[in-house]
């Protein structure tokens, strides 16, 4: 395994929406009504959001490479406050998705450490994160690498194309005090 993680530039964006489209799609078709997931890659993945989020340099993505092959994205915002909090200065880890025979294989923590270093050089105090509330295996994964659930959510009226059961979202975050530790030689 040789990962790599690579930032996306505006003139890859071709590249991101292919990798979002082969990321997403077996993993989370099933959560959406008729004509939800083609108004879901659509807000992510079409070419006037991305065009827009590009422009924006609050938001990175990247792409995550296994010897020159594809195998999963990143999205994350490098400043937005944690929901139902006072903490301000926090890096939201928007999105992490990665093709199904990727999944399980330690590549999700490398792209946790490397948010939260990420985070670390913006001198953040956390980082935050959210996920589906019946999403047991990633939650889980979350908590080993360090994050803890701050609040619940449920999303809104904008995500009607998606069914009701999989709405609940945990909001998870880490402190990134706890990277910053000396430990004894």
């Amino acid at each position: 395994m040789n990962i790599e993680i690579r930032k996306v530039a505006e003139s890859n964006v071709h590249e991101l929406q292919k990798i979002g489209a082969d990321s997403y799609l077996p993993h989370y078709s099933h959560l959406w009504k008729p004509n939800g997931i083609e108004w879901y890659m659509n807000r992510c993945f079409g070419d006037e959001s991305l065009q827009k989020e590009f422009s924006d340099s609050n938001i990175e993505y990247y792409i995550i490479e296994n010897e020159s092959e594809n195998i999963g994205m990143m999205k994350l915002v490098l400043k937005k406050p944690l929901p139902n909090s006072e903490i301000e200065n926090a890096l939201y880890l928007e999105k992490i998705y990665f093709v199904k025979e990727w999944t399980g294989k330690g590549v999700g923590r490398k792209l946790i450490d490397f948010a939260l270093k990420r985070a670390a050089e913006l001198k953040r105090d956390c980082v935050w994160l959210m996920a589906m509330d019946t999403s047991e295996k990633p939650i889980e994964a979350y908590k080993k690498a360090g994050f803890t659930i701050s609040s619940y959510t449920k999303l809104g009226e904008e995500f009607e194309l998606m069914k009701e059961e999989f709405r609940g979202m945990v909001v998870m975050k880490n402190w990134l005090v706890l990277l910053c530790q000396i430990k004894p030689n």
